[in-house]
């Protein structure tokens, strides 16, 4: 039995790359709904102003959702902004003679603006976490909970964003297949089981629970939301509550949804890059023993490895009878990576005496 177990350790002497990649897409760089309010001397100068204050926020807004501090497009000219810019579309837009009022949609140049972060040496980051589920429930005045029975405003409102960030959202349409895994009782209630299944069935990392109050016919208190995330190992976070302003009149309602959808993702996208805590520069790198006896083991710990958001890179070092040495490059502390790593159930620990660290799975986790 040695022999096969070593050969199949040769197999794997290779980089373990983490599950999300550096994405090259363009929709990363698009940044939609960008709204401006631009009074100036004449028509014509106010729709330059706006552009311009179009451009310089949603550059704003792309730096938040890399990871980099958005306050540096303050300290960038408007000819290095527009520098960056491929394209904007107008999705709306009101004139009077002194007054215009728009709604943008901003494509930056990728290629351009990865090298003018890095030229700046600013910290950011491309990579994409996990599908999550989104379950919009709308709660009426009377307490009942409504995500599959009809087609509410809230789930239009939902129905209508666009998968532009780092963390790929998912709204499942609620046919037969989504209601036979999960029912709205059980997503208004967090059923553990329930959430993961509807997460396994769309291969997603979590499901997330977002409960709208409110009015959605007539303005009148303001809308609360509460954000609840099942991940799909099972663990649970804590929800986190958004309070909405009323609505001006009626007719802002989709508006003021369509906000609340924005801060929900914003919340969502934060989570992630904490998560991920990238940092720039050269990964650290950590020697680690781990213990193993069966090709099963080892083919667990590696796919587990895989999906740790926080390693780069994994790489096999030496082969020894019963374990072999890896060295793990990674990103973040080293308590935000055991952490980790224990959702994975895996545990890395270090010998008291030794001072050598060892991974392996935690009592009783399956293979």
């Amino acid at each position: 039995m040695r022999q096969p177990l070593v050969f199949f350790f040769l197999l794997f002497v290779v980089a373990l790359p983490a599950w999300a990649q550096t994405a090259g897409d363009a929709s990363l760089f698009e940044v939609p709904d960008v709204a401006v309010d631009i009074t100036a001397d004449s028509a014509a100068h106010a729709r330059d102003q706006a552009i311009a204050q179009a451009q310089r926020t949603a550059f704003e807004q792309l730096l938040a959702r890399l990871g980099a501090d958005s306050a540096l497009a303050a300290k960038v000219n408007d000819d290095t902004v527009s520098s960056l810019v491929q394209n904007f579309e107008v999705q709306n837009e009101r004139t009077s003679s002194v007054r215009y009022i728009g709604i943008f949609t901003v494509q930056f140049r990728p290629m351009a603006t990865r090298d003018w972060l890095n030229q700046s040496g600013v910290t950011f980051t491309e990579e994409h976490s996990k599908p999550l589920i989104v379950l919009p429930i709308y709660v009426s005045a009377n307490g009942h909970p409504v995500l599959w029975e009809e087609h509410t405003k809230w789930r239009a409102a939902w129905d209508g964003f666009r998968n532009t960030g780092l963390v790929p959202l998912i709204v499942p349409n609620g046919g037969l297949d989504d209601i036979a895994v999960l029912s709205t009782e059980e997503a208004a209630s967090g059923d553990i089981e329930a959430l993961k299944n509807m997460a396994d069935k769309y291969q997603a990392d979590g499901a997330v629970v977002v409960s709208l109050e409110g009015d959605l016919d007539n303005p009148g208190p303001p809308f609360k939301i509460e954000i609840s995330r099942t991940n799909v190992d099972g663990s649970t976070e804590d929800p986190v509550f958004i309070t909405l302003p009323p609505a001006g009149d009626k007719n802002a309602i989709p508006a003021t949804l369509a906000q609340a959808v924005r801060q929900v993702r914003d919340v969502l996208e934060g989570d992630w890059r904490s998560a991920a805590k990238v940092s720039q520069g050269p990964a650290a790198r950590l020697a680690v023993m781990v213990p193993v006896t069966t090709l099963d083991e080892w083919a667990t710990i590696r796919r587990k490895l895989g999906s740790v958001r926080a390693i780069d890179r994994t790489d096999v070092i030496t082969l020894a009878r019963g374990g072999t040495n890896i060295e793990l490059a990674y990103h973040g502390d080293l308590d935000a990576l055991r952490e980790e790593l224990s959702r994975q159930n895996l545990a890395l620990t270090q010998g008291s005496m030794s001072g050598i660290w060892v991974l392996q799975l935690t009592a009783g986790a399956p293979l």
